[in-house]
Protein backbone atom coordinates (compact mmCIF):
# COMPACT_ATOMS: atom_id res chain seq x y z
CA UNK A 1 0.00 0.00 0.00
CA UNK A 2 1.24 3.53 -0.63
CA UNK A 3 2.43 5.87 2.25
CA UNK A 4 0.46 8.45 1.31
CA UNK A 5 -2.76 9.90 -0.63
CA UNK A 6 -3.80 13.27 -1.77
CA UNK A 7 -5.35 15.45 1.13
CA UNK A 8 -7.98 18.02 0.51
CA UNK A 9 -6.98 21.65 -0.65
CA UNK A 10 -6.57 25.09 2.01
CA UNK A 11 -9.40 26.10 0.10
CA UNK A 12 -11.59 23.22 1.20
CA UNK A 13 -10.96 23.83 4.90
CA UNK A 14 -11.60 27.36 4.51
CA UNK A 15 -14.68 26.60 3.05
CA UNK A 16 -15.53 25.03 5.87
CA UNK A 17 -18.72 26.43 7.77
CA UNK A 18 -17.26 28.89 10.16
CA UNK A 19 -13.54 28.62 9.73
CA UNK A 20 -12.73 31.73 8.69
CA UNK A 21 -14.64 33.33 11.28
CA UNK A 22 -13.50 31.34 13.92
CA UNK A 23 -9.07 30.64 12.76
CA UNK A 24 -8.71 34.53 11.95
CA UNK A 25 -9.71 35.76 15.20
CA UNK A 26 -7.45 32.75 17.05
CA UNK A 27 -4.42 33.53 15.14
CA UNK A 28 -4.80 37.03 16.28
CA UNK A 29 -4.96 36.37 19.84
CA UNK A 30 -2.24 33.67 19.19
CA UNK A 31 0.27 36.37 17.78
CA UNK A 32 -0.24 37.98 21.24
CA UNK A 33 2.03 34.60 22.41
CA UNK A 34 4.70 35.68 19.88
CA UNK A 35 4.60 39.50 21.14
CA UNK A 36 4.56 38.66 24.94
CA UNK A 37 8.45 37.49 25.54
CA UNK A 38 10.46 40.24 23.94
CA UNK A 39 7.81 43.11 25.24
CA UNK A 40 7.66 41.40 29.03
CA UNK A 41 11.44 41.19 29.42
CA UNK A 42 12.18 44.89 28.37
CA UNK A 43 9.32 46.10 30.59
CA UNK A 44 10.40 44.68 33.10
CA UNK A 45 14.35 44.91 32.53
CA UNK A 46 13.68 49.34 32.25
CA UNK A 47 11.57 49.01 35.28
CA UNK A 48 14.29 47.43 37.93
CA UNK A 49 17.84 48.10 35.41
CA UNK A 50 18.16 44.12 35.72
CA UNK A 51 18.04 41.47 33.20
CA UNK A 52 18.10 38.83 35.29
CA UNK A 53 14.44 40.06 36.98
CA UNK A 54 13.54 40.37 34.11
CA UNK A 55 14.33 36.62 32.61
CA UNK A 56 12.83 35.68 35.99
CA UNK A 57 9.65 37.34 35.26
CA UNK A 58 9.30 35.95 31.43
CA UNK A 59 10.41 31.97 32.96
CA UNK A 60 7.18 32.44 35.47
CA UNK A 61 5.00 33.63 32.91
CA UNK A 62 6.47 30.14 30.70
CA UNK A 63 6.14 28.00 33.76
CA UNK A 64 2.52 29.10 34.45
CA UNK A 65 1.81 27.09 31.24
CA UNK A 66 2.17 24.04 33.50
CA UNK A 67 -1.99 25.48 33.86
CA UNK A 68 -2.47 24.78 30.58
CA UNK A 69 -3.66 21.50 30.50
CA UNK A 70 -6.28 22.33 33.30
CA UNK A 71 -7.55 24.72 31.84
CA UNK A 72 -8.55 23.21 28.52
CA UNK A 73 -10.27 20.57 30.61
CA UNK A 74 -12.79 23.63 31.78
CA UNK A 75 -13.14 24.26 27.69
CA UNK A 76 -13.98 20.61 27.30
CA UNK A 77 -16.25 21.01 29.98
CA UNK A 78 -18.17 24.51 29.85
CA UNK A 79 -16.83 25.35 26.29
CA UNK A 80 -14.98 28.27 24.83
CA UNK A 81 -17.41 30.53 25.05
CA UNK A 82 -18.05 30.46 28.71
CA UNK A 83 -14.00 29.78 29.74
CA UNK A 84 -12.20 31.79 27.17
CA UNK A 85 -13.21 35.52 27.73
CA UNK A 86 -12.75 35.24 31.14
CA UNK A 87 -9.14 33.72 30.87
CA UNK A 88 -8.13 36.13 28.47
CA UNK A 89 -9.83 39.75 30.37
CA UNK A 90 -7.95 38.48 33.44
CA UNK A 91 -4.57 38.41 31.64
CA UNK A 92 -4.84 41.23 29.45
CA UNK A 93 -5.51 42.99 32.80
CA UNK A 94 -2.65 41.32 34.25
CA UNK A 95 -0.35 42.79 31.74
CA UNK A 96 -1.68 46.08 31.34
CA UNK A 97 -1.12 46.41 35.16
CA UNK A 98 2.54 45.32 34.74
CA UNK A 99 2.94 48.30 32.09
CA UNK A 100 0.91 50.97 34.91
CA UNK A 101 2.35 49.97 38.45
CA UNK A 102 5.10 52.50 39.54
CA UNK A 103 7.09 49.30 41.67
CA UNK A 104 10.40 47.86 41.39
CA UNK A 105 10.35 45.86 43.94
CA UNK A 106 11.50 42.45 41.66
CA UNK A 107 9.19 39.58 43.94
CA UNK A 108 6.10 41.73 42.93
CA UNK A 109 6.59 41.68 38.98
CA UNK A 110 8.26 38.62 38.74
CA UNK A 111 4.22 37.64 40.66
CA UNK A 112 2.73 40.01 38.50
CA UNK A 113 3.86 38.29 35.26
CA UNK A 114 3.71 34.32 36.79
CA UNK A 115 0.23 35.39 37.75
CA UNK A 116 -0.76 36.71 34.18
CA UNK A 117 0.39 33.47 32.83
CA UNK A 118 -1.67 31.27 35.04
CA UNK A 119 -4.93 32.81 33.20
CA UNK A 120 -3.47 32.84 29.88
CA UNK A 121 -6.25 30.86 27.51
CA UNK A 122 -5.35 28.06 25.91
CA UNK A 123 -6.23 29.56 22.30
CA UNK A 124 -4.08 26.73 19.94
CA UNK A 125 -5.66 23.87 21.98
CA UNK A 126 -8.91 25.59 21.40
CA UNK A 127 -8.64 25.99 18.03
CA UNK A 128 -7.20 22.62 17.32
CA UNK A 129 -10.41 21.12 18.93
CA UNK A 130 -12.21 23.69 16.81
CA UNK A 131 -10.97 21.98 14.02
CA UNK A 132 -11.76 18.85 15.37
CA UNK A 133 -15.56 19.77 15.14
CA UNK A 134 -15.09 21.74 12.07
CA UNK A 135 -13.64 18.72 10.21
CA UNK A 136 -15.82 16.07 11.58
CA UNK A 137 -17.12 13.55 8.78
CA UNK A 138 -14.65 14.84 6.03
CA UNK A 139 -10.74 13.94 4.99
CA UNK A 140 -9.15 17.42 6.16
CA UNK A 141 -8.33 17.33 9.66
CA UNK A 142 -4.84 16.56 8.92
CA UNK A 143 -4.39 19.33 6.77
CA UNK A 144 -6.15 21.71 8.61
CA UNK A 145 -4.09 20.56 12.05
CA UNK A 146 -1.06 21.40 8.77
CA UNK A 147 -2.32 24.56 8.30
CA UNK A 148 -2.52 25.50 12.11
CA UNK A 149 0.99 24.47 12.66
CA UNK A 150 2.41 26.72 9.62
CA UNK A 151 0.48 29.54 10.85
CA UNK A 152 1.93 28.86 14.28
CA UNK A 153 5.10 29.32 13.16
CA UNK A 154 4.81 31.90 11.30
CA UNK A 155 3.16 33.47 14.31
CA UNK A 156 6.57 33.20 16.10
CA UNK A 157 8.42 34.83 13.56
CA UNK A 158 6.11 37.95 13.43
CA UNK A 159 5.85 38.27 17.15
CA UNK A 160 9.40 39.02 17.65
CA UNK A 161 10.08 41.55 14.85
CA UNK A 162 6.74 43.30 15.22
CA UNK A 163 7.42 44.09 19.22
CA UNK A 164 10.58 44.83 18.24
CA UNK A 165 9.54 47.40 16.05
CA UNK A 166 6.99 48.49 18.64
CA UNK A 167 9.59 48.90 21.19
CA UNK A 168 11.74 50.99 18.72
CA UNK A 169 9.42 53.34 17.51
CA UNK A 170 7.37 53.98 21.33
CA UNK A 171 8.74 51.63 24.23
CA UNK A 172 8.48 47.98 26.20
CA UNK A 173 5.33 49.19 28.11
CA UNK A 174 3.65 49.60 24.41
CA UNK A 175 4.38 46.27 23.05
CA UNK A 176 2.51 44.90 26.62
CA UNK A 177 0.12 47.21 25.96
CA UNK A 178 -0.47 45.69 22.26
CA UNK A 179 0.23 42.15 23.27
CA UNK A 180 -2.59 42.93 26.04
CA UNK A 181 -4.94 44.09 23.39
CA UNK A 182 -4.75 41.38 20.95
CA UNK A 183 -5.15 38.59 22.95
CA UNK A 184 -8.35 40.24 24.36
CA UNK A 185 -9.45 41.18 21.20
CA UNK A 186 -8.51 38.22 19.57
CA UNK A 187 -9.97 35.58 22.08
CA UNK A 188 -13.90 37.77 22.40
CA UNK A 189 -13.90 37.72 18.57
CA UNK A 190 -13.05 33.81 18.27
CA UNK A 191 -15.94 32.79 20.62
CA UNK A 192 -18.56 34.37 18.73
CA UNK A 193 -18.37 31.90 16.09
CA UNK A 194 -20.96 28.66 16.34
CA UNK A 195 -18.47 26.35 16.74
CA UNK A 196 -16.79 27.61 20.50
CA UNK A 197 -20.25 26.85 22.10
CA UNK A 198 -19.51 23.07 21.84
CA UNK A 199 -18.83 21.47 25.01
CA UNK A 200 -17.65 17.47 25.91
CA UNK A 201 -19.58 15.43 28.06
CA UNK A 202 -17.04 14.43 30.97
CA UNK A 203 -16.39 10.41 31.16
CA UNK A 204 -18.33 9.58 34.71
CA UNK A 205 -15.47 8.80 36.75
CA UNK A 206 -12.49 11.00 35.56
CA UNK A 207 -9.04 10.70 36.85
CA UNK A 208 -7.79 13.42 38.25
CA UNK A 209 -4.32 12.84 35.75
CA UNK A 210 -6.97 12.99 32.55
CA UNK A 211 -5.12 11.85 29.37
CA UNK A 212 -2.07 11.37 31.46
CA UNK A 213 -3.30 7.77 32.34
CA UNK A 214 -2.55 6.47 28.78
CA UNK A 215 0.52 5.21 28.83
CA UNK A 216 0.97 5.69 24.60
CA UNK A 217 0.05 9.05 25.24
CA UNK A 218 2.68 9.58 28.29
CA UNK A 219 5.50 7.66 25.59
CA UNK A 220 4.09 10.39 22.76
CA UNK A 221 4.90 13.24 25.40
CA UNK A 222 8.69 12.00 26.34
CA UNK A 223 9.61 11.82 22.93
CA UNK A 224 8.42 15.45 22.53
CA UNK A 225 9.59 16.60 25.66
CA UNK A 226 13.31 14.85 24.31
CA UNK A 227 13.17 15.87 21.25
CA UNK A 228 12.21 20.22 22.93
CA UNK A 229 15.30 19.72 24.08
CA UNK A 230 17.27 18.81 21.28
CA UNK A 231 15.79 21.29 19.10
CA UNK A 232 16.28 23.87 22.07
CA UNK A 233 19.96 23.35 22.00
CA UNK A 234 20.30 23.56 18.66
CA UNK A 235 18.91 27.54 19.45
CA UNK A 236 21.18 27.93 21.92
CA UNK A 237 23.98 26.82 20.03
CA UNK A 238 23.53 29.12 16.97
CA UNK A 239 23.51 31.74 19.38
CA UNK A 240 27.17 30.68 20.57
CA UNK A 241 28.38 30.49 17.00
CA UNK A 242 26.94 33.39 16.36
CA UNK A 243 28.29 35.29 19.58
CA UNK A 244 32.34 33.68 18.94
CA UNK A 245 32.18 35.27 15.75
CA UNK A 246 31.35 39.14 16.76
CA UNK A 247 28.26 38.82 15.22
CA UNK A 248 25.30 38.03 18.28
CA UNK A 249 23.12 39.98 15.53
CA UNK A 250 22.71 37.22 13.25
CA UNK A 251 21.52 34.81 15.77
CA UNK A 252 18.24 36.31 14.72
CA UNK A 253 18.76 35.39 11.06
CA UNK A 254 20.07 31.58 12.25
CA UNK A 255 16.92 31.15 14.14
CA UNK A 256 14.33 32.70 11.04
CA UNK A 257 15.89 29.69 8.90
CA UNK A 258 14.80 26.94 11.58
CA UNK A 259 11.54 29.03 11.15
CA UNK A 260 11.08 29.21 7.69
CA UNK A 261 12.55 25.70 6.86
CA UNK A 262 9.06 24.57 9.29
CA UNK A 263 7.16 26.31 7.66
CA UNK A 264 8.25 24.67 4.68
CA UNK A 265 8.12 21.58 5.93
CA UNK A 266 4.45 22.34 7.21
CA UNK A 267 3.47 22.78 3.57
CA UNK A 268 4.86 19.81 1.75
CA UNK A 269 3.63 17.53 4.57
CA UNK A 270 0.12 18.70 4.13
CA UNK A 271 0.07 18.38 0.70
CA UNK A 272 -0.08 14.78 1.47
CA UNK A 273 -2.46 12.57 3.39
CA UNK A 274 -0.11 10.40 5.45
CA UNK A 275 -0.84 6.52 6.16
CA UNK A 276 1.91 5.04 8.01
CA UNK A 277 1.55 4.79 11.91
CA UNK A 278 2.47 7.95 14.20
CA UNK A 279 5.36 6.45 15.59
CA UNK A 280 7.56 5.59 11.86
CA UNK A 281 7.01 9.26 11.32
CA UNK A 282 8.42 10.40 14.61
CA UNK A 283 11.20 8.08 13.98
CA UNK A 284 12.13 9.70 10.96
CA UNK A 285 11.46 13.33 11.08
CA UNK A 286 12.89 13.18 14.74
CA UNK A 287 15.87 11.67 12.79
CA UNK A 288 15.90 14.64 10.30
CA UNK A 289 16.27 16.94 13.14
CA UNK A 290 19.08 14.76 14.46
CA UNK A 291 21.03 14.61 11.20
CA UNK A 292 20.81 18.79 11.25
CA UNK A 293 22.57 18.84 14.50
CA UNK A 294 25.08 16.90 13.84
CA UNK A 295 25.87 18.29 10.30
CA UNK A 296 25.67 22.10 12.06
CA UNK A 297 28.67 20.47 14.85
CA UNK A 298 30.86 20.43 11.51
CA UNK A 299 30.66 24.24 10.17
CA UNK A 300 31.48 27.81 11.57
CA UNK A 301 30.04 29.33 8.55
CA UNK A 302 26.62 31.56 9.67
CA UNK A 303 25.73 30.98 5.88
CA UNK A 304 25.92 27.42 5.73
CA UNK A 305 24.66 26.68 9.05
CA UNK A 306 21.75 28.68 8.43
CA UNK A 307 21.25 26.41 5.51
CA UNK A 308 21.64 23.12 7.86
CA UNK A 309 19.84 24.51 10.24
CA UNK A 310 16.68 25.73 7.40
CA UNK A 311 16.91 21.70 5.87
CA UNK A 312 16.64 20.44 9.23
CA UNK A 313 13.83 22.64 10.36
CA UNK A 314 11.20 21.44 7.81
CA UNK A 315 10.64 18.42 10.30
CA UNK A 316 9.14 20.57 13.42
CA UNK A 317 5.82 21.70 12.12
CA UNK A 318 5.47 17.99 10.52
CA UNK A 319 6.36 16.53 13.67
CA UNK A 320 3.76 18.57 15.90
CA UNK A 321 1.11 17.97 13.53
CA UNK A 322 2.21 13.86 14.03
CA UNK A 323 1.98 14.62 17.90
CA UNK A 324 -1.53 15.94 17.84
CA UNK A 325 -2.87 13.78 15.41
CA UNK A 326 -1.95 11.12 17.38
CA UNK A 327 -3.02 12.79 20.53
CA UNK A 328 -6.68 12.53 19.15
CA UNK A 329 -5.93 9.10 18.18
CA UNK A 330 -5.12 8.03 21.75
CA UNK A 331 -7.82 9.75 24.30
CA UNK A 332 -11.31 9.78 24.19
CA UNK A 333 -13.31 12.84 22.81
CA UNK A 334 -14.11 13.98 26.12
CA UNK A 335 -10.23 14.45 26.77
CA UNK A 336 -8.46 15.63 23.51
CA UNK A 337 -8.32 19.51 24.29
CA UNK A 338 -6.34 18.66 27.27
CA UNK A 339 -4.07 16.00 25.61
CA UNK A 340 -3.40 18.74 23.09
CA UNK A 341 -2.35 21.14 25.54
CA UNK A 342 0.03 18.50 27.09
CA UNK A 343 1.75 18.22 23.78
CA UNK A 344 2.54 21.90 24.38
CA UNK A 345 3.38 21.59 28.04
CA UNK A 346 5.97 18.76 26.91
CA UNK A 347 7.25 20.94 24.81
CA UNK A 348 7.53 24.28 26.83
CA UNK A 349 8.98 21.43 29.92
CA UNK A 350 12.01 19.95 27.12
CA UNK A 351 12.78 23.56 25.86
CA UNK A 352 13.58 24.63 29.07
CA UNK A 353 15.74 21.47 30.16
CA UNK A 354 17.66 21.88 26.53
CA UNK A 355 18.24 25.56 27.17
CA UNK A 356 19.70 24.65 30.67
CA UNK A 357 22.41 21.35 28.83
CA UNK A 358 22.83 23.54 26.08
CA UNK A 359 24.44 26.67 28.27
CA UNK A 360 26.49 23.90 30.04
CA UNK A 361 27.91 22.47 27.33
CA UNK A 362 28.97 25.93 25.65
CA UNK A 363 30.56 27.15 28.30
CA UNK A 364 32.81 24.58 29.06
CA UNK A 365 33.45 22.77 25.63
CA UNK A 366 31.80 25.33 23.12
CA UNK A 367 28.79 25.02 21.24
CA UNK A 368 30.26 22.17 18.63
CA UNK A 369 29.72 19.68 21.05
CA UNK A 370 26.36 21.23 21.94
CA UNK A 371 25.42 20.43 18.76
CA UNK A 372 26.36 17.10 18.54
CA UNK A 373 24.84 16.57 22.21
CA UNK A 374 21.53 17.27 21.17
CA UNK A 375 22.35 15.13 17.48
CA UNK A 376 23.14 12.25 19.63
CA UNK A 377 20.24 12.40 21.98
CA UNK A 378 17.86 12.55 18.79
CA UNK A 379 19.48 10.04 17.04
CA UNK A 380 18.91 7.84 19.87
CA UNK A 381 15.09 8.77 20.31
CA UNK A 382 14.94 8.11 16.73
CA UNK A 383 16.41 5.19 16.82
CA UNK A 384 15.00 3.79 19.86
CA UNK A 385 11.25 4.49 17.81
CA UNK A 386 12.34 2.79 15.02
CA UNK A 387 12.93 -0.18 16.71
CA UNK A 388 10.05 -0.14 18.99
CA UNK A 389 7.24 0.92 16.54
CA UNK A 390 5.87 -2.14 15.96
CA UNK A 391 5.41 -2.67 20.18
CA UNK A 392 4.23 0.74 20.14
Amino acid sequence: MSSTVRAGSYRDVFLLPSALRTFAPALAGRLAYGLLPLSALFTVQQRTGSFAIAGAATAGFGLASLSMPYKSRLVDRYSQRRVLPGLALVCAAGLILLTAIPTTNAAALVALTTGSGVFAPPLGPSMRASWRRLTEGTELKERAYALDAICEESLYLLGPLLAGFLISLWSAPVALTATAALLAVGTFLMVTSPVTRHTEEPARSRHPLGPLTLPALRRILLVILVTASGISVAYLCLAGVAAGQGHPGATGFLEAGIGLGSVVGGLLWARRQHTRSSWTHLAGLIGVLAAGLLAASTTTNLVLLGVVMAAAGVAVAPLFVVSYLAADELTPPDQRTEASTWINTANNLGSSAGASLAGLAIDRSGPALGFVAGGVLLALTSLTLALGRRRA
